[in-house]
């Protein structure tokens, strides 16, 4: 069974909703909390909110995270 993940990110004054799915698995929970700590730090290598947002996205796919909501 599939658990939805969801994840407010934040730049400057842009903000954005993202859900996610994956399998609701014993790791799940900590691949997320791990994947979502390290958002502040792609962030900053951002020059932009278009450019976090995928960065991010691609980050968090990259962790067994089906993106569910476009």
């Amino acid at each position: 069974m599939k658990k939805p993940y969801i994840v407010c990110l934040k730049y400057g004054t842009w903000r954005n909703e993202l859900w996610f799915s994956a399998k609701d698995e014993d790791t799940s929970e900590s691949r997320w909390d791990r994947a979502i700590a390290e958002l502040p730090a792609i962030s900053m290598r951002c020059a932009n909110s278009n450019e976090f947002m995928s960065a991010a996205v691609e980050h968090i796919e990259a962790r067994g995270f089906t993106r569910i909501q476009h």
